[in-house]
């Protein structure tokens, strides 16, 4: 979406995915991925909250506890570059030098764009094709310099919208 989140957007949200505390999870990351700024905001929260009987400071733990649930601004594409031992010994330490050397900016850090940024992820279950980078739900693999830098422009060029 590429708009805020309205009261009433949120709530079919919550209720699309469960509408009870069990479903928390689930919840947190629908908002998350129809939210524009792409990550949980404390309104957000106040509204899960509010809907499932927790406290707010409650969901927000919960949301801040797992890493695939952003609390916060980050960049728009976070390449996630798996670290599991397949993909480490197809050599995901060279996708992580080719992204630093692309981008300017060493891992866990913002472009000056705002644009991207990377970090390790465990696991992605694609160790037949690594090694392998993950942006949003896609993920890329049989990385080569050529193609993680032919990413890198299709982004940002908008060519590509992950």
């Amino acid at each position: 979406m590429d708009k805020t989140l309205t009261h009433a957007e949120m709530l079919a949200i919550i209720e699309e995915n469960g509408g009870r505390q069990e479903n928390i999870l689930n919840i947190l990351l629908a908002l998350q991925s129809a939210s524009e700024e792409g990550y949980v905001d404390s309104g957000m929260i106040a509204v899960v909250a509010d809907e499932l009987g927790m406290s707010e400071t409650k969901v927000f733990e919960i949301a801040s506890f797992y890493s695939m649930i952003k609390t916060g601004m980050h960049a728009r594409h976070v390449f996630e570059v798996c670290n599991s031992t397949p993909c480490y010994y197809t050599k995901s330490d060279e996708v992580t030098g080719w992204l630093e050397s692309a981008l300017g900016i060493k891992i866990g850090e913002v472009s000056a764009d705002g644009m991207f940024s990377y970090c390790y992820t465990p696991c992605v279950g694609e160790c037949d094709i690594g090694p392998v980078i993950k942006v949003k739900d896609t993920v890329y693999g049989n990385l080569t310099k050529k193609n993680v830098i032919e990413l890198i422009r299709a982004l940002r060029d908008g060519i590509r919208d992950q």
